[in-house]
Parts: structure tokens; C-alpha cells; sequence
């Protein structure tokens, strides 16, 4: 029996020892993320507390450090990140406890690194915490769905009094859910604007979906039934997608293109792993990119030599493009109980299928990534856990000395002069 995704409703035929052995292992791998950041950021942002100007140098993380990679595997570091990159990149908890804290941001566009108290992500397992929505950032903030210019200017706005949402197609709009007469009971939802004005007239989902729901889509509300993954428009069945994926072996999803994977195994970390050897993880055999308008399907076998794609879940990693044009993920690599992965790139248009391997991107279990605002680069963990950033079209990589990308929210902006 595949377990059920976190945050799910509950119906009468789940097993609730299951229930609670796959909240536990979500919770841990909340907290690795969680634990690793408030670490490596602090660092940086108390050199800018200093006063010290631009990005500071870093050091390569301790033994243990789940980004951690052994004096053999550390590569001279390339030219600065350009400045004309312009993106900012928030990152998520940067407080001085294990959670939650304030927000770091990375301006790569002025080179300054800066703690802010807004967006005010509340502590809790929901999924996503934070999401973006056209030039909004919406978050789970004190038990409420929030909504906050993505410049963090002006005052959050709440949009619902309910901590479960998921990106809209609609531009402008966010999805919320309200669960009915309790758990297990009927969901409502509706569509809020994110600038303000009434909300939609709710809809009761189908009867056994779960949450939380992954995002609207141009075909229909994707979400979890028993049977899968499915689309569903109101008044109609939902429509399982091909090979019936589960929630957590989702990898990203756009309003038009959901990545999902199959042939998906458990794994777990070795008790003598430099990761927390409690860490559970999926590997799939095949990472597959499903257009939901054209019904077009697009497979990426796992590239040679590695033990499959793992996969970064569902509105907790920027793997798409912004132009839908390619896709970023991790496979594990060999042994798999290192808890140790690679970076690929893929062209999701065109007639090549092959993985391309992203320079320096070993890490370790849970690194996020982000696509610069333009689309033109990948920013992820590259050596001694530091911001690295990738251009696909002309395969040229940068470098930061910011502490990165092992968080539990990890999201690109447009950038100060960007």
C-alpha cells in the first residue's frame, strides 16, 4: 500500500498506524532542512550585520553538514554570479532557532544579503508553506493563507483563515480549502484574488480527495484520489493521469506541465551516513513531464549509474522553467544510502531526451533549486554548500560564497535592479 501524502483527509479505510509513520518521516525530513539552514545562514547574515559589503566568504560545511563534500570533490570556484542575473533568492527559516525565524534574502542583483520579518511563514507541516503567484508570495502565516508582494513591500494581506492553498491558474488567484464538520469530511474550495475583491463561489471536492491539492492547472484542479494524481473540473470525475502517480513522488508542476515520477521505491539513508540517518527518501526509474492541454507525455529514464530520480515534491522545488522549456532534478547517486544526489537538466521541448549532468551539484538529500527570474540559469547547491548558479544555453557556471540550498522554503524573485 503506497502511504498517503502528508496533510491528507483521512478516510475510513486508512490505516492510522501509516498515517502517523509517514508524518513522522515527513517531520524529519522537515526538520533536516530546517536544522541545516538556520545554521549555514547565520553566518552570512551576521557578516552583514557587521557591515561588511557584498557577499562574505564562506567555508565549506562542517562533517555532517548534509551539503558536506570531502577535499577530493571540491572544485575551484568559477567567477561571481552576474549581477545582471537579476534575482533575489529567499530563503527560509534564517532565525537563530530551529524554527522558524525570519526570511534571508540574497539579492543577486546588488549583492547584498539581508534578514526580513516578512513573509511571516508559520510553523506547521503544510505543504506548500509558501508558493508564488504571478509577483505575489503566498504563505501559511499564524493558521492563514497570506499573500505579500514578492518585493515585500507593503502590508500581507490574509485571503482565508485556512492553512491549506495551492497556486490557481487563474492569474491573480490563489486556491483554498476549508475541510467541513471535520476529519474526514467533505472539502470546500474556492478561489480568492490575491489584490483584493470577493472570493468565487466555493465547490465541494469529489468525495476521497486529499489534501493538500497540488495547484490549478489549465485542464482542471490537480489533486490526490485513491486511485492517484488526477484532474478534475467540478461536476465532472476527476481524470487519473498516466501511471497513476502518488502525491509524493511529485516533482513540480506549472499550469500547464506536471512532472511527476514512476517506478518509485522507498529508500533510506545508512545509520553511518553524513545525513540524518533517519532520512527517508523515493528513488523513481522514470521521471515523466505530462502536458495537461495537448495530453502529450514526456519520459526521462534515470540517468546510467545512478539509483534513480528523487524526487523534490510538489510546490517545494522550482524544477520547471518559467518558458516550460526545461526541467532540473536530482537522481541519487550510487551507493544510496550515502543520502548523496546529482543535478541533471533536461530539455522538455526538442527532440534530445538526455539528462546533462549540472557541474559541482553533488549534495546532499533535500537541496532545493530556483530558476533565475530571467529562466536563463539554475541556481543550486554547489560545493562546500554555497550558492551556484548555472547557464544551460551556454553551460557556463558562477559562484556565491551564501550558504545554501539546504531550506525549507527556497523561492527567486526579481531582484532590486532586476
Amino acid at each position: 500500500m503506497r502511504l498517503a501524502p502528508p496533510g491528507r483527509l483521512a478516510d475510513a479505510r486508512t490505516e492510522p498506524e501509516a498515517l502517523i509513520k509517514e508524518a513522522r518521516r515527513r517531520q524529519r525530513r522537515r526538520w533536516l532542512a530546517a536544522g541545516v539552514a538556520v545554521a549555514a545562514v547565520l553566518a552570512g547574515v551576521a557578516g552583514v550585520a557587521a557591515g561588511v559589503a557584498g557577499h562574505r566568504p564562506g567555508r565549506p560545511g562542517p562533517r555532517g553538514h548534509p551539503g558536506w563534500q570531502g577535499p577530493a570533490r571540491q572544485a575551484a570556484a568559477p567567477g561571481p554570479i552576474p549581477r545582471s542575473i537579476g534575482t533575489a533568492l529567499l530563503m527560509w527559516p534564517a532565525g537563530s532557532g530551529r524554527c522558524c525565524g525570519p526570511v534571508a534574502v540574497d539579492d543577486l542583483s546588488t549583492g547584498r544579503l539581508t534578514q526580513r520579518q516578512q513573509p511571516a511563514i508559520g510553523a506547521g507541516d503544510f505543504q506548500p508553506l509558501l508558493a508564488q503567484a504571478g509577483r505575489w508570495l503566498v504563505y501559511v502565516g499564524d493558521g492563514a493563507v497570506t499573500a505579500i508582494a514578492d518585493d515585500l513591500t507593503g502590508r500581507p494581506r490574509v485571503l482565508g483563515p485556512t492553512p491549506f492553498f495551492a497556486p490557481a491558474a487563474a492569474p491573480g488567484r490563489v486556491w483554498l480549502f476549508q475541510v467541513q464538520h471535520g476529519t474526514p469530511g467533505p472539502v470546500r474550495a474556492w478561489t480568492a484574488a490575491l489584490s483584493g475583491g470577493p472570493p468565487s463561489r466555493p465547490v465541494t471536492l469529489p468525495a476521497g480527495a486529499y489534501l493538500p491539492a497540488v495547484r490549478g492547472t489549465d485542464a482542471g484542479l490537480l489533486l490526490q484520489v485513491p486511485q492517484g494524481l488526477a484532474l478534475w473540473n467540478p461536476g465532472r470525475a476527476p481524470r487519473i493521469l498516466p501511471s497513476s502517480p502518488g502525491f509524493a513522488d511529485g516533482f513540480d508542476a506549472t499550469a500547464r506541465l506536471v512532472a511527476y515520477g514512476t517506478g518509485c521505491a522507498a529508500q533510506a539513508t545508512a545509520p553511518d551516513a553524513p545525513q540524518d540517518p533517519s532520512a527517508g527518501y523515493d528513488t523513481c526509474r522514470v521521471l515523466r513531464v505530462l502536458d495537461v492541454v495537448t495530453g502529450r507525455l514526456i519520459s526521462f529514464p534515470a540517468p546510467p549509474g545512478t539509483a534513480g530520480w528523487v524526487p523534490g515534491g510538489f510546490n517545494l522545488v522550482s524544477a520547471i522553467s518559467h518558458d516550460g522549456q526545461m526541467i532540473a532534478a536530482y537522481a541519487a547517486i550510487r551507493p544510496q544510502g550515502t543520502g548523496q544526489v546529482r543535478l541533471y537538466v533536461m530539455h522538455i521541448a526538442g527532440p534530445s531526451r538526455r539528462a546533462r549532468p549540472v557541474p559541482s551539484s553533488a549534495a546532499g538529500l533535500f537541496a532545493r533549486t530556483a530558476w533565475s527570474t530571467s529562466g536563463t540559469w539554475l541556481l543550486y547547491q554547489g560545493p562546500g554548500g554555497h550558492l551556484w548558479a548555472y547557464q544551460v544555453t551556454s553551460g557556463q557556471t558562477r559562484a556565491s560564497t551564501t550558504p545554501c540550498c539546504q531550506y525549507t522554503v527556497m523561492a527567486a524573485v526579481p531582484g532590486r535592479s532586476g
